[in-house]
């Protein structure tokens, strides 16, 4: 101890600076992340119960509710992501945190291989967009990535997009919107500030619609082609 109290006050005063604000930020993170995954665990518990739902815990930091709305199937679920523990091929690219994502199975033989990132410009960076849709009020407002195999040409048409905008639009709603593994998901970072049953249900709502207009422009592939 003698010598790191010595060693600290032989450095030089940017690092007799620095050396404290380093502890207070690990102390700060210490204490401050099972305060945060408590809240994120406590709303999330309440929204189950005002669902009337039941909660299946899948691990310490994950669990599920399930809901129905607009006739569709929708999973409530509880995730925590941070880049630290994400790398290689398995890298999280989406928010980090604590997270409420509900998600809702795709109809429809085309969405079985295609991938979809839907974020507003103000949450995403302007330099890439890998589709566009000619809307200029559409593609002023929202960043479209895409990748995996290919679906129909112009399955974002102005009906999918009006679904796009209104869902955005919708109270609760800070994305990013994704279509992966055949489902259609909407993510948003704790806090769930305002999210309770009613607001979520809303959310399910215009989600349903925009999976109701993904599916009709998504069509299917090979021997379901009867179906588009």
């Amino acid at each position: 101890m003698t010598e790191f109290i010595d060693a600290f006050r032989a450095a030089p005063v940017w690092a007799q600076i620095l050396v404290p604000l380093v502890a207070v930020a690990m102390l700060a993170a210490v204490v401050e992340s099972p305060i945060r995954r408590r809240r994120a665990r406590l709303a999330f518990d309440r929204l189950a119960e005002q669902a009337g739902a039941a909660i299946t815990p899948i691990d310490w930091v994950t669990a599920t509710f399930p809901m129905g709305v607009a006739g569709r199937r929708f999973e409530v679920r509880r995730e925590w992501h941070s880049r630290a523990y994400s790398t290689g091929s398995n890298s999280w690219r989406g928010p980090i945190g604590h997270l409420l994502i509900t998600s809702t199975p795709l109809a429809g033989s085309r969405w079985e291989l295609h991938q979809v990132d839907i974020a507003t410009l103000s949450a995403a960076a302007r330099r890439s967009s890998d589709l566009t849709t000619g809307d200029a009020t559409f593609d002023a407002r929202f960043r479209v990535r895409q990748d995996g195999v290919p679906v129909r040409d112009g399955w974002l048409d102005a009906a999918t997009r009006q679904a796009v905008s209104r869902l955005f639009d919708t109270p609760g709603v800070t994305g990013p919107v994704w279509v992966q593994g055949q489902s259609l998901q909407v993510l948003r970072a704790e806090p769930w500030t305002g999210v309770d049953a009613s607001a979520l249900r809303r959310v399910l709502e215009a989600q349903a619609a925009l999976a109701a207009a993904l599916e009709r422009t998504g069509g299917w592939r090979g021997p379901a082609a009867s179906h588009s």
